[in-house]
């Protein structure tokens, strides 16, 4: 698989309420995704950038949407989000590193 390409796989992390719980209890990140990305291929872009070892990958697809503005309807748009469950011994804390 092309080096390049994993590191274009992951958008950013997905921050809310319940990110944030579950990150401190189960060990376990929320990220934004490319639509078209595997389990797999999510499991080795984690690897390749934050150097940590994932347990298991769970992928949810997020419906956009529908906002008013005016009397015009905007649906935004369609992402996917993922559940990266690490191994115990693991963690991502920006602000102690």
């Amino acid at each position: 698989m092309n080096q390049e390409f994993l590191f274009h796989i992951i958008y950013s992390f997905h921050v809310s309420e319940k990110s944030h719980g579950c990150r401190g209890v189960n060990n376990v990140l929320v990220l934004k995704v490319r639509k078209n990305s595997t389990k797999r291929e999510i499991k080795l872009s984690v690897f390749k950038m934050f150097k940590l070892k994932v347990k298991k990958v769970n992928v949810l697809n997020v419906k956009g949407k529908r906002k008013r503005k005016g009397k015009n309807i905007v649906i935004k748009k369609n992402w996917k989000k993922a559940y990266v469950f690490l191994h115990k011994n693991q963690n991502l804390d920006f602000l102690n590193n």
